[in-house]
């Protein structure tokens, strides 16, 4: 009987033992899994931070557009006025279209005053509306000096009656497309006759055109009936090319743009010699630099009838 007990206690024993080593391989796998988790817990934190750290990157693009912005936009008050304006007009075209072209090749805006019923009149003038240039009916009228010098097919007389010159000026017209205003060729008589230009004017006025004069004489009635009419007007200030000379020519184009002491808007007229051209040419770049603007003729005349 002893010995039975003793091995019913020693078997209890043992599974008493198997049961606390059971316990305690489960209390250390279960250590062994939390030490686990605490780990992988702790090794997914930078990955938090690394994201964090890319915001910086972000607010520096932010910085510099502001900066790229301004850089596109220029101050406008850094833009600096012209000096000066000038126009130059060039009388007579219509007989050639080497001179045309030539003038076209200018980085400047000529006006062309082309003359009616040449042969390359209507050519010119499409030509140069192409190239977005000025043009103006350059209008013969009788000289003084008639008829020992003759202005050319298409003259306005001062004995022609009202109905005559309102015809022949509206076939001129009809003769040079795209123009912008008239201005006159020759017309040292016409240009004293009030009543005649009183004709001319309101119908240039009737058509929304301006009038540029010359002044072949002294005693123009120009300005007078034109502001008693309403017409836009201005008036000639040199003609830079009375003498065929470059050195001459570009002396008169720099001597009137460049006086200081007269910074109003100048008309100048020319024509289509070879010299003529080589100093406009060479004179606009140098303009440029001194801040003179050349400017189609309209301008001129919206600034001087500006009220």
């Amino acid at each position: 009987m002893p010995k039975k007990k003793e091995l019913k206690r020693s078997l209890k024993s043992s599974k008493f033992r198997r049961f606390l080593n059971i316990l305690l391989i489960l209390c250390i796998g279960a250590s062994v899994a939390a030490i686990a988790y605490v780990l992988t817990v702790q090794e997914e934190k930078p990955v938090a931070v690394e994201t964090h750290k890319a915001e910086p990157a972000r607010e520096k693009i932010v910085k510099i557009m502001p900066g790229f912005e301004k850089e596109v936009v220029p101050p406008t008050d850094k833009i600096t006025p012209p000096r000066k304006r000038i126009a130059i007009v060039i009388d007579d075209i219509g007989y050639d279209l080497r001179p045309v072209r030539n003038l076209m090749e200018i980085d400047a805006d000529i006006t062309f005053a082309v003359l009616p019923f040449l042969a390359y009149s209507r050519q010119s003038a499409e030509m140069l509306n192409k190239k977005n240039c000025e043009i103006l009916l350059h209008l013969p009228m009788e000289p003084v000096s008639y008829p020992a010098e003759k202005p050319g097919e298409g003259a306005l007389f001062t004995d022609m009656n009202d109905m005559e010159i309102l015809h022949q000026l509206g076939k001129n017209i009809e003769a040079v497309p795209y123009i912008a205003g008239v201005n006159n060729h020759m017309g040292s008589k016409f240009m004293q006759d009030r009543g005649k230009l009183a004709v001319v004017f309101a119908q240039l006025k009737s058509q929304d055109l301006f009038f540029i004069d010359s002044r072949t004489v002294p005693d123009s009635e120009a300005v007078a009936v034109a502001r008693e009419i309403g017409l836009s007007i201005a008036e000639r200030k040199m003609f830079i090319d009375n003498k065929r000379d470059y050195d001459e020519i570009y002396k008169n184009l720099m001597s009137v743009a460049l006086n200081p002491e007269d910074n109003s808007p100048v008309i100048l007229i020319g024509h289509p010699y070879p010299e003529t051209i080589r100093a406009i040419r060479d004179a606009a770049g140098q303009l440029r630099k001194e801040g003179i603007v050349i400017v189609p003729v309209s301008q001129i005349v919206k600034s001087k009838t500006r009220p």
